[in-house]
């Protein structure tokens, strides 16, 4: 009886859609439907994500705590969340809260109290970077 010894020719980290299978002293190759729709997957993640379209804000309050309510429409389909920035007087913008992927809207408590102008942008994030930010809008406190 003869047995054959097969060497692993790639490991799965090199070729993960790439598997190799022996049949009667016969190498198949052969590409996985599902390997390949990861595979593409994968490639259409090496582009930054579409920026959020038509931001818009509204204010509200509970008590004596101001709150912004921001919504937008979702421009992308590759996103893996948002990241909402927020801007007072200083005009210097800071990340004040992320939210996941196909997420329109996020509410921010800004604070007790809380008089004065604040402006509000948002983007989305993945794997390959960060898209273009969003309208600038104003809150009125």
């Amino acid at each position: 009886m003869c047995r054959l010894r097969a060497t692993p020719i790639a490991t799965p980290k090199v070729f993960p859609y790439l598997k190799i299978r022996m049949h009667k002293s016969l190498l198949v190759a052969f590409f996985s439907i599902a390997s390949l729709a990861t595979l593409f997957a994968q490639q259409a993640e090496t582009q930054p994500p579409a920026e959020p379209l038509d931001l818009k804000v509204s204010t509200r309050f509970e008590g004596a705590t101001a709150i912004a309510v921001l919504t937008w429409k979702d421009g992308s389909d590759n996103e893996l969340g948002f990241e909402v920035l927020r801007a007072d007087n200083s005009k210097e913008y800071r990340v004040v809260g992320m939210v996941g992927a196909n997420t329109i809207k996020y509410e921010d408590k800004v604070g007790k109290y809380i008089t004065g102008a604040f402006t509000y942008k948002v983007r989305a994030f993945n794997q390959a970077g960060k898209s273009k930010d969003s309208n600038v809008v104003s809150a009125w406190f």
